[in-house]
């Protein structure tokens, strides 16, 4: 069926927030992997994987040259650089209401390697976790990975808080043979987040009895509407009495996806140490490039207009997805998420399931998005498709288009 060409819709001057700038998109179709431009037929718009196509901060560019220009890339200390430490227990403290000391950061090779080290560091094999389900496929990943297994935590079926995890949800998953707890706060697909009271008392509940809390919080910047976000690093420690670590990266917030890094927050100095040793950083089998820290550390310190520019801009795509889609035959959209450019729709009224709904937006609309398949999301995502936004209201409003046309189609295929 026709529709408008991915030039035409690119060349019309419909761009993202002018203080973001147009992407390239020669660049995006030869760099964006995962899922993304460079993986998909030419004319297809991918709303795939949570790599934003938005430019990012003229402040990190800046930095990265700046560093380059002195020609030596020698090896940085195990834990990190300590401008990178600091500067991540500096933003912890402002946006995420916790103290952290820098003793206690740990620079990784991304997020996602730093949850699997943490998993590995901190389960044992035959241990049960509790993890949230739908979440992440590398939540669970890790658990596995690390050879414990996996008990699911379901979100409220019905009631005020359906389509949420609650504390309820999670007191009624845990058993005596639960020896740790891993999270995804705020939460990809679903992007719902636990108040800072729900924090407190998920602290609280781990700390008296004894289980550790492994929080992803990699999309922890992209808080939408203003809300409150309060970190597990909060909670960790000797004086809380919570064994909590946090996995922590600049994909989501700050678009360094390429640049793979991440950060641990241990529960405190020792344990930070310990668990450097134990993973190989002492003998650099485990680091971060120095190159990637300093993008993050300029990131952190210098791109704070750009971040509320894009929160804003993530805010007005969900808004304008969500209106469009939930209009579709068979479409549900019980909450817009309040964190992550993201959005997780319900199918289940086409009747068809994810994976078919999925080939045939791909065909015959043109457009790529991710099915609530196990292999991504667990078994709680059946009957879904998540949809990344972060792109330009222009190539956003097209896909939309472009879904809405074919939907009917779609649904007699």
């Amino acid at each position: 069926m026709p529709f408008r060409s991915l030039e035409e819709t690119l060349a019309d001057g419909t761009a993202a927030p002018r203080a973001m700038g147009e992407p390239d998109w020669a660049a995006l179709r030869d760099r964006a992997y995962n899922l993304r431009w460079a993986t998909v037929v030419r004319g297809v718009i991918p709303l795939t994987a949570a790599d934003p196509d938005l430019p990012i901060a003229s402040e990190i560019g800046a930095e990265i040259a700046r560093y380059v220009a002195t020609p030596h890339l020698s090896y940085g200390p195990a834990a990190g650089l300590p401008d990178f430490a600091r500067a991540v227990a500096t933003h912890f403290a402002h946006m995420k209401g916790a103290s952290v000391d820098a003793a206690r950061v740990t620079a990784t090779n991304s997020a996602a390697s730093a949850l699997m080290l943490v998993a590995r560091h901190v389960v044992m094999a035959g241990d049960e976790v509790v993890v949230q389900d739908p979440v992440d496929f590398l939540v669970g990943e890790s658990v596995r990975r690390a050879g414990g297994s996996v008990r699911r935590w379901l979100p409220d079926a019905d009631g005020p808080n359906a389509g949420r995890f609650t504390v309820a949800g999670l007191k009624a998953a845990v058993t005596d043979a639960t020896r740790a707890i891993a999270v995804c706060h705020p939460h990809n697909p679903m992007g719902t987040l636990l108040s800072p009271d729900e924090v407190r008392e998920i602290a609280r509940f781990a700390a008296a009895r004894r289980i550790t809390v492994i929080s992803d919080e990699v999309w922890s910047d992209v808080v939408l509407d203003g809300r409150p976000f309060e970190s597990f690093a909060a909670h960790a420690g000797s004086r809380e009495g919570l064994h909590a670590w946090v996995v922590y990266g600049l994909s989501k917030g700050y678009g360094l996806a390429g640049l793979r890094i991440g950060a641990v927050i241990a529960p405190d100095a020792a344990a930070a140490a310990a668990f450097r040793s134990a993973q190989g950083f002492d003998l650099t089998i485990e680091g971060a490039a120095t190159i990637s820290q300093v993008a993050a550390t300029a990131a952190l310190e210098r791109a704070g207009a750009w971040r509320e520019a894009f929160l804003l801009h993530a805010a007005s795509q969900r808004d304008r997805a969500a209106a469009r889609l939930s209009r579709l035959r068979g479409v549900r959209i019980a909450r817009l998420p309040e964190a992550t450019f993201v959005l997780f729709i319900d199918i289940r009224g086409t009747g068809f399931d994810e994976e078919t709904i999925a080939q045939r937006l791909e065909v015959l609309a043109g457009v790529k998005v991710v099915p609530g398949s196990p292999r991504w999301f667990g078994s709680g995502a059946a009957g879904h498709m998540r949809l990344s936004l972060a792109t330009t209201e222009g190539v956003l409003d097209e896909a939309l288009s472009r879904i809405e046309c074919a939907w009917e189609h779609v649904l007699a295929a």
